[in-house]
């Protein structure tokens, strides 16, 4: 009991962390259109600059996270500007883009960091939670993960531009024959996601080692989560987070973490052939 206990409450912590690693994503899939196979490496970003960063100037790796935000952010700006704004009718050509970008980034770290695994030591010690031990730097991850995801929520939901790129989501041309400029909302909607992508980064870098072909990893987290979840239903993505999250800690625990990416497929598999639109059953096809 103990034990299934125990996953519970990690898959929970875990939950958190998953959210705001596939919210990025599925801004940028959701407003877009675009399948982005950077997300991985920009989150591996993140993590490396809060990890050099950290261990350079002493500062808090949750306050670095915010610089994370900015540098990942301000990237994925270019990065659209540059070249994928003129890529829409070339789907194809954009995603070879994004993967040969992709694979610039991991190259880039390999040489300046080399292939060892890092984390960023927090401490802080443990505490017991229903009688089990919890690592306090997990619980300030899920505190940092819930808040930048309920206020990126809040932002999609009751401000004006939330409201609008959300309505570029329902019908681009419609909101072109209401004069907004759809193209400034779709690079706000690119140049937020990828300032999340760098922010999930900043947070995954205290909770876990990673190295510089981490990213594959957690962007399969991230499209688990988009898909099981809905497209574009942030809600439905909530709960497709704590079932990832806690479907790994089991596989993990009663298992092999080996068997992860394979029942983590066979659980899109199955929700794909169930539930095409999500959990919830309100996502975009």
């Amino acid at each position: 009991m103990n034990l299934l206990l125990q996953v519970v409450v990690s898959g929970t912590l875990l939950a958190a962390v998953y959210y705001v690693l596939s919210l990025g994503l599925n801004i940028i899939l959701g407003v877009l259109d675009i399948v982005n196979f950077a997300h991985g490496a920009m989150i591996i970003m993140g993590s490396y600059t809060t990890f050099y960063l950290h261990r350079y100037t002493g500062l808090s790796p949750w306050l670095l996270i915010l610089v994370d935000m900015v540098l990942v952010g301000a990237l994925g700006a270019v990065l659209y500007l540059a070249y994928l704004r003129f890529t829409v009718e070339s789907p194809l050509v954009r995603m070879f883009a994004l993967i040969g970008f992709s694979s610039v980034v991991v190259a880039a770290i390999l040489a300046m960091s080399g292939s060892n695994f890092r984390t960023v030591q927090v401490g802080y010690g443990t505490i017991d939670i229903l009688g089990l031990p919890v690592r306090v730097s997990q619980l300030i991850a899920f505190g940092f993960a819930l808040l930048l995801g309920t206020l990126t929520i809040l932002w999609l939901n009751h401000t004006k531009v939330g409201v609008a790129i959300r309505a570029v989501t329902d019908d681009r041309v419609a909101l072109r024959l209401c004069g907004v400029n759809d193209q400034r909302l779709s690079l706000l909607a690119f140049t937020v996601g990828a300032a999340l992508a760098g922010a999930a980064g900043g947070v995954i870098a205290t909770y876990v080692t990673f190295g510089p072909d981490s990213g594959l990893s957690f962007a399969i987290i991230a499209f688990a989560v988009v898909i099981l979840g809905g497209l574009g239903d942030f809600a439905g993505a909530a709960i497709a987070s704590f079932i990832v999250a806690t479907t790994q800690t089991f596989v993990t625990v009663y298992w092999s973490s080996a068997l992860i990416n394979t029942t983590l497929f066979l659980l899109v598999l199955l929700v794909l052939v169930l539930r095409p639109r999500g959990l919830l059953g309100r996502g975009r096809l």
